[in-house]
């Protein structure tokens, strides 16, 4: 349960990078196409639903209810600001933190591509994870995606929709 005051507990800043064998124009729109059956996407179980709210052509809300034994969702809002061609920030308030993260996306070649995330990560509660175990998580979530981004690309498969 997160603390009842406004208190931050600790605050992780770091880095994160992974390439993906995807042009880039490939790439940002896989990821910037969020839809409410993200769901497949997690490895949380069970599964979050998601909904998605399109505010502007460039402006997202994204609110996020991933189910618990208490019979309360735990809730995330995203809000997301797309900055075609090659980045997006994401606000993200939930129960147990405040995140911010800006996304950058950089062409290695024609059908290579670097993805950045750059975090701000500030805990509610004292209960959260050290820096070195939430960056491998991090990465290893993003290492897969970039496995979704390629398959997806070398099978021809579109990146929205």
């Amino acid at each position: 349960m997160p603390e009842l005051s406004h208190r931050v507990y600790g605050t992780q800043k770091f880095r994160v990078s992974t390439t993906v064998r995807a042009p880039i124009r490939y790439v940002y729109d896989w990821c910037t196409d969020y839809r409410s059956d993200d769901w497949r996407l997690s490895r949380a179980r069970p599964h979050p639903r998601f909904r998605v709210v399109k505010l502007s052509p460039r402006r997202l809300l994204r609110i996020r209810l991933r189910p618990t034994s208490k019979g309360d969702p735990d809730v995330a809002v995203d809000l997301i600001r797309l900055e075609p061609p090659n980045s997006w920030h994401t606000d993200q308030t939930d129960e147990r933190d405040l995140a911010a993260v800006d996304y950058k996306l950089t062409a290695l070649g024609p059908r290579k591509t670097r993805v950045d995330l750059y975090v701000i990560e500030r805990w509610m509660t004292p209960d959260h994870p050290r820096l070195t175990d939430y960056v491998q998580e991090v990465q290893s979530v993003w290492d897969g995606y970039a496995a979704t981004i390629e398959a997806r690309f070398l099978k021809g498969q579109p990146a929205k929709g």
